[in-house]
């Protein structure tokens, strides 16, 4: 996950806004508590909107106190206690950040396999004590990461396609929080819909760094794209805003069949405006680098 998907704050009520910082604070609350002081570096917004996506969905009524932070301990802020969705939440943080460090170790050449091998002791321990409690969640990432692999491996060209495995990934993540068949029914729908955007949105934030790297991008071998055809490459980002704004029109439309017990604001924020949001901050990042 990359943290495209996260909460326009505009928007959002002071009381919003608290109770959304207090998941945050209560998920790096329970990777240290889980996994120890070093996962806490793993914390993001995606796995957030995941924790938070589950315990909106729960009956049962989460607790909150008001608690020391671990980056200032002076300060005391609202933390919501340990419950399913911070640990659903942080045992998927942990094991996918193993398979990332495993990816890395692969793509990254030297310096990516240095670092691989020096944090490998550590994630794989996390990954572990994950697995007892959801098996599952490795085993499904593991199939799509090696999908993803293959396809990477292949030169796969089709943005659709190679999107594919990480939406797969997340749909059947989401699906696993559903309370009933029918919520589960859509929660795949907008998992996957998740999955191709945070795929989509990377995509179009790498396309420079990627041409100049040489490495893979989907959008790249569709297009043909060569380092210094910056019409071509203008275009080409063009069209991957758009297919990114017709995901998140679906995603809305997704997330709006949900009958949320809590959260439900927070959560329809984070869908219909954060995460276009995100893509709009892409979009200026590149005009500020071409300014």
């Amino acid at each position: 996950m990359f943290g495209y998907i996260k909460p326009f704050q505009p928007e959002l009520k002071i009381a919003e806004f608290d109770t959304y910082k207090a998941v945050y604070c209560g998920l790096c609350k329970q990777l240290g508590r889980s996994f120890g002081p070093f996962s806490r570096l793993t914390l993001s917004y995606d796995f957030t909107f995941l924790a938070m996506l589950g315990m909106g969905l729960t009956e049962d009524e989460p607790s909150w106190s008001r608690q020391r932070c671990f980056v200032n301990p002076l300060k005391k802020k609202a933390c919501f206690f340990p419950c399913g969705g911070l640990s659903f939440a942080a045992d998927a943080a942990m094991i996918m950040f193993y398979h990332k460090v495993r990816d890395n170790m692969a793509d990254d050449g030297l310096k990516g396999r240095i670092l691989g091998y020096l944090v490998l002791p550590f994630v794989g321990r996390a990954r572990k004590k994950a697995m007892v409690n959801h098996p599952e969640v490795d085993t499904i990432l593991g199939e799509t990461m090696a999908r993803q692999q293959a396809l990477e491996a292949a030169g796969c060209s089709s943005v659709d396609e190679a999107s594919e495995p990480t939406a797969i990934f997340l749909a059947r993540l989401f699906e696993m929080q559903g309370p009933d068949e029918l919520s589960r029914r859509v929660l795949y729908r907008l998992g996957y819909l998740m999955g191709r955007y945070v795929y989509l949105c990377d995509a179009l934030d790498d396309i420079e760094s990627d041409l100049k790297k040489h490495r893979y991008n989907p959008f790249i071998l569709a297009e043909g794209l060569t380092a210094g055809d910056e019409e071509k490459t203008a275009a080409v980002r063009r069209q991957a805003v758009g297919s990114l704004y017709l995901t998140i029109a679906e995603a809305c439309k997704a997330i709006d069949l949900l009958e949320f017990t809590r959260f439900g604001p927070i959560l329809s924020n984070v869908v219909h405006l954060g995460m276009k949001n995100s893509v709009n901050q892409i979009i200026m990042k590149r005009r500020q680098k071409d300014e």
